[in-house]
Parts: structure tokens; sequence; C-alpha cells
């Protein structure tokens, strides 16, 4: 099905040291935009409603040598109740964990808090859409802006016992015409709480708009307010340097769902790519023709097909609008 240049891993020493492993699908909030919310129906159906088993994750650190494991993707990594086993062992074989994509951080309990700091989860990223009940609820709905600064302080609180700054705590702020009266606030609040901020675009331009653009720029730094970069705009800028990430990029350090499912990357949520990591094996896995093909899809070595679930996604097909390709795949450990 693939052609010859196709990226076969030859053996177990060629795979990804770097993963992306979804500990939970499953999140208690309803916000109205969130494509699993949306698109619940695809979700289910595709990367399903679930969490990682402790014992597939230690089958898959046993068996292969990785050196980072992100946890965090479409769902709360604190609704599972083997987090904190899964955390334990990734720092018994050495392997660096992060939460950067994202937590919503409205439940955790203490020896949560505590297994952060203790095995030394490298960093995390918590989403707070404004500095009130009243404000953060219109997106996050469902969920309790007085518990989620508590649960950080919780955390500070046990990363001060260990003395090791784990983790490290960046509060993610999207800015919404509802809320943008509120960064500054947010900011003093943060360097009160002593964790980062970042600002984000909302990339549904529908809900909730900005309504003094200016202003917000000036107040965030932020280089736009129009979305997030086209998919051939962010892309230009990986290829540049600019950034660190891109959507396609994430084949060469691919995203697994919590069930073994290869999802490839994180913006796939409905079609898996053949195989399951946790009964056929990494190896196996990532040498699936229709995942070999995909890498090939997105560097335009081969023809689109519409069996590989990379067809149907709106990034590869801004890429074929604009022939603009992945030309220099890397693996993030590697830069």
């Amino acid at each position: 099905m693939f052609e010859k240049d196709a990226e076969i891993y030859k053996d177990k020493s060629e795979l990804p040291k770097r993963l992306r492993v979804e500990v939970c699908s499953i999140c208690q909030l309803k916000c109205p935009v969130c494509y699993m919310r949306t698109d619940e129906e695809n979700a289910k159906n595709g990367c399903g409603f679930g969490y990682l088993k402790f014992e597939d994750f230690k089958k898959l650190l046993d068996e292969n040598e990785l050196e980072n494991i992100e946890i965090s993707n479409s769902g709360e990594i604190f609704l599972n109740p083997d987090l904190v086993k899964i955390l334990e062992y990734a720092d018994k074989k050495r392997v660096k964990v992060t939460a950067d994509n994202g937590v919503n951080l409205n439940y955790i309990t203490d020896k949560q808090a505590e297994a952060l700091a203790k095995y030394h989860v490298i960093s995390m990223t918590v989403s707070i859409d404004g500095t009130s009940q009243e404000t953060y609820e219109k997106y996050r709905v469902g969920g309790d802006y007085g518990k989620v600064i508590e649960n950080i302080k919780k955390i500070i609180f046990y990363r001060q016992k260990y003395s090791n700054g784990c983790p490290h705590i960046t509060w993610k702020f999207i800015v919404f015409g509802h809320n943008e009266h509120q960064i500054e606030q947010a900011k003093i609040e943060a360097k009160k709480l002593g964790v980062a901020i970042k600002f984000a675009t909302n990339w549904d331009e529908n809900f909730s708009p900005v309504k003094n653009p200016q202003k917000v720029l000036e107040q965030t730094g932020l280089n736009s307010l129009t979305t997030n970069a086209s998919p051939v705009e962010l892309l230009k800028q990986f290829e540049n340097g600019e950034v660190d990430w891109f959507y396609c990029n994430d084949l060469w350090q691919p995203q697994i769902n919590w069930d073994g499912q290869l999802l490839g990357c994180c913006a796939n949520y409905k079609r898996n790519f053949g195989g399951n990591v946790f009964k056929d094996g990494l190896f196996e896995t990532l040498n699936h023709p229709d995942f070999l093909y995909a890498k090939n899809m997105v560097t335009n070595k081969v023809a689109p097909n519409k069996k590989i679930p990379c067809f149907d996604c709106e990034i590869y097909q801004d890429m074929q609008k604009h022939n603009v390709w992945l030309k220099s795949p890397r693996a993030k450990n590697e830069q």
C-alpha cells in the first residue's frame, strides 16, 4: 500500500522516545465549543470515553525505551483512579511526564496532588478563563473557580514539601468577550499564586468574541485575535523554527488513546490507524501500513487515500489546498 520511501521502523531502537498517551478522555465539564462535546457521537465511536489502566501503562514502559510522555489531551487526567500508580511507575522508570495540553483541575485528591511533586511531573497547564465564578463558568460550564484556585494551592503545598520545583504550573487564560475585563486581574492572581500565565485565543470566533481587540492585544502580548494561526501558517512557523509544534508532526511522536488505539495526533478523535499498542506492541503498531502511509501523505510523498484518517482532516485539507507540506518532521526530544 505504501511506497518505498515510507519510514519503516527497522527495530525498537528507532522508535520515538516521546509519546502522547491519553490518561483519561472523560471530562466533568461541558465547555460549549469543546470538540468532545460538539461532536460527541464521533468522539464516542472514535476515541471513546474511558481511562488508561495501570497494567497497560506498565506494559508500555516495560517493553519500550521511552523518555517523555505527555498525558493530557481530550479529558481530565485527575478522573483516572490509577493516576497515582501511573505517575509512580513513570518516575521509577525515569520517564518524564508532562500535562502541558491542559487540565481543568476542578477535582484532585490529596494523594494525586502529592504524587505530582513526589514523582517529579515536569509541568502542567491549568485552564482558567477568568478570575471570578461568574466569568469562569460561562465557558467552563459546571466548573468551580474557587476549587481550582484551592487545588493549585494544594499542589504548590506539596511542591514546597518536596522542594523539587515539580510541577511547573502555567495558568492558561483563553480570552473571550466575557472575560477580557479580567486580564490584568488574572496576571495579579497568577503572581500571587506563584504560577506562570499565558493567554490564548478562542478558536471559535462565533462564541463570545472579544470586544476591544487592540486593548486585549496590548494586555496579553498576543500577535492576533483572529483565532489561532491557520494550519498552513502554523506549519510555516514550525519549519522556520518559530514554534516547536505542528499537528502532523505528532505522527513522529504519536498520540496513543487510553485503550491503546493509535490516533496519531492530538487532533484525531474519530478514527484509528489500525492495530493496538497495548495488544500488538508499539513496534508493530507504528509499522502498520496505514500509519506509514499517513506519514507519507502529510509529507506529500503519496497520493491522498480515503482509508487514512488524515484524508478527512481540515489540517491536511488546508495543506492540500495551498500545496504546503511538512518537510522536516522531528521528535520534540530531538529539538
